[in-house]
């Protein structure tokens, strides 16, 4: 009988993922599943496959070539442990992780999330790209209301977060197949599904932060696709859901086409979004709204080259009573955002 499952998925970072087995503690109640995403034999010796020889440790090999998404489904599908924990294999548990599994085991919550810490994978100089997460753990200690919003449906990674197996289980919790953004219906919706949750302030998780991986290369346009709809639908869920908080990555990703003048892909990205159930004047006017938030720039943006009528309008009024004030209180009084 197994505690603890921690699922990892690996492609071609044999080292790395022997770094992050090496972080693992050797417990007779936790069950390890790598899942290895179709490989290449010139990256990685199939022979001396990191974890071979460890005691609990379950390596599945895939062909289908269908990125970290589908790892984890395949990964879920053998968990045998009452507890979830998922890691890259990139990273790294830190020496707390122990105690962390003594502390937390019989916990009748169904989430603990602990924070994390986040170095450079070569050089281990600290980076700052789990700054939201250590904001919502912050915000615990004097807004525990608040910041189990964020924690329960915008912290969209899968780690730093141990999940109880049977409210996945029990709601059909998958995670999506995309090649990105493929955690967070996963992360929201065992967010919407558990009952209670327990925040643990300690770092026990490290992410990090490597030139060549997926999520540290520069915007591309088909990114932009997979937000759309990605976060289109995070956002229809919360609103059928009545769920007190709203997502606008979607939003975000529709000014990505605006940006970079691709309006055509504009066009067709809005046409997706009212097909999915957005109104258009709700889309026009959160639109303005999210921008007008974001910068000034964005907006003035949106006023220039937006291909609507009704979203230069709106942004132009936004731009007054949204854009100015807010780039006054957090980018000239220093105001702290919580994002």
């Amino acid at each position: 009988m197994y505690n603890f499952t921690i699922i990892i998925p690996h492609k071609n970072i044999p080292d790395l993922l022997d770094r992050c087995l090496s972080s693992i503690p050797n417990r007779e109640d936790l069950q390890i599943i790598i899942v290895d995403d179709n490989s290449d034999p010139g990256k990685v010796d199939f022979d001396n496959f990191p974890g071979k020889n460890r005691k609990n440790v379950e390596i599945i090999f895939t062909k289908e070539n269908k990125g970290a998404g589908y790892a984890r489904n395949v990964g879920l599908k053998n968990a045998l442990g009452k507890w979830l924990l998922f890691a890259d294999a990139d990273d790294f548990f830190n020496y707390c992780i122990n105690d962390f599994f003594n502390e937390y085991v019989e916990t009748d919550c169904d989430i603990v999330f602990c924070n994390a810490s986040c170095v450079d994978s070569d050089t281990y100089m600290q980076m700052r790209k789990v700054h939201h997460l250590n904001q919502y753990i912050d915000l615990w200690k004097s807004n525990p209301q608040k910041a189990e919003l964020y924690l329960r449906y915008m912290f969209g990674e899968p780690w730093c977060k141990m999940v109880r197996r049977e409210i996945v289980m029990s709601n059909g919790i998958v995670f999506d197949e995309t090649r990105v953004h493929n955690d967070s219906k996963f992360s929201y919706l065992v967010g919407f599904y558990s009952q209670s949750i327990l925040v643990d302030n300690r770092c026990v998780y490290t992410y990090t932060v490597r030139a060549n991986s997926i999520s540290y290369q520069p915007k591309q346009e088909w990114k932009f696709a997979i937000r759309i709809d990605v976060f289109g639908k995070k956002e229809l869920f919360f609103r059928e859901k009545k769920v007190p908080i709203s997502d606008d990555r979607y939003l975000k990703a529709l000014y990505s086409y605006l940006r970079i003048r691709n309006l055509d892909g504009f066009k067709k990205a809005y046409a997706k979004l009212l097909c999915m159930g957005f109104t258009r004047f709700d889309l026009n006017k959160r639109f303005a709204y999210c921008l007008a938030k974001n910068s000034m720039l964005s907006s003035l943006y949106c006023i220039c080259f937006a291909p609507n009528l009704m979203i230069k309008i709106f942004s132009l009024i936004y731009f007054f009573i949204v854009s100015i004030p807010h780039t006054v209180k957090y980018h000239i009084l220093g105001f702290e955002e919580i994002k």
